[in-house]
């Protein structure tokens, strides 16, 4: 598996490390970067890299390394812009200088997923944007059970490969849950349980932290998977525009919507629980 974004910086020409790297007259920032650093709107992101590296180095701040390969202990790797020690502590900048659209968004949480589960797992991952840096960015960059399970998936999510959102799903479970799935329904509300714990669940019903499309298929695609290796005929996943969700489930005479339904369970908790979906179809489908 391989994943990098270095491309970018290595188009424009990857600068040498500024220097000098720290001015001891100045301490470093004990606010958030975010707030003392200004990303230029739409400049070249490798010039705009190395400015902020020596900006923080003008502020006391350490820096170790510009565009640094990381790699995950899964084998993706990544490529971040700038990685700083401060207070005996690994510290890595990320830096977008463009619009954030989806795309965008994606190669950020990538970056992120492979920091998560690299050596530096534990290591504060700060955002500075050209344009306002989306919440939900800011929160995934962040360190907690419920964000390092979603991560975990972000790397195996495919809107149209079902099959590796659910083998992404159960790698993910075994990594962090220490679980070894198979595809059996009657694991399900066991899991709906672990999810809830990860995740926190709020009082009127489902998942307190915010969710990743990559978790709701990941989720969903497992349980499908195991609704078309157990009905006879076996079902097939098709691509819709019109359902609401990417991927269903047809067998030849219903059509199934796993996906739709672990975001509902993610949504409202266990009175919309994917398990007893689940379990419902085996029993009416293989009546």
């Amino acid at each position: 598996m391989f994943w990098r974004r270095q491309q970018r910086e290595t188009s424009e020409g990857s600068p040498e490390l500024p220097g000098p790297l720290a001015d001891p007259s100045q301490a470093p920032a004990s606010q958030p970067l975010a707030e003392i650093i200004e990303v230029e709107r739409d400049a070249s992101r490798a010039a705009c890299i190395s400015r902020v590296a020596e900006e923080l180095g003008r502020r006391g701040e350490e820096v170790v390394e510009l565009f640094e390969e990381i790699s995950s202990s899964t084998g993706w790797e990544t490529v971040m812009p700038i990685h700083l020690r401060r207070g005996g502590e690994d510290v890595f900048v990320e830096i977008e200088t463009g619009p954030w659209e989806e795309e965008t968004v994606e190669s950020v949480l990538k970056a992120a997923a492979v920091l998560r589960g690299s050596e530096y797992s534990d290591a504060p991952l700060e955002v500075l944007g050209g344009y306002p840096v989306p919440s939900s960015v800011r929160y995934f960059c962040g360190r907690s059970p419920a964000i390092g399970f979603q991560l975990d998936l972000v790397l195996h999510d495919d809107p149209k490969n079902a099959g590796a959102c659910a083998e992404g799903f159960k790698e993910a479970a075994k990594r962090h849950w220490n679980l070894n799935l198979g595809y059996d329904p009657e694991g399900l509300p066991a899991i709906e349980e672990r999810l809830l714990a990860t995740l926190g669940e709020r009082p009127e019903g489902g998942a307190r932290t915010q969710i990743l499309g990559a978790l709701v298929r990941g989720y969903g695609c497992y349980a499908g998977e195991i609704l078309r290796r157990r009905i006879k005929p076996k079902g097939s996943w098709r691509s819709v525009a019109d359902w609401g969700e990417d991927l269903v489930l047809e067998f030849p005479n219903v059509t199934a919507d796993p996906i739709g339904k672990a975001r509902a369970f993610l949504e409202n908790g266990s009175e919309d629980s994917a398990a007893y979906y689940v379990s419902y179809v085996l029993e009416e489908l293989n009546a």
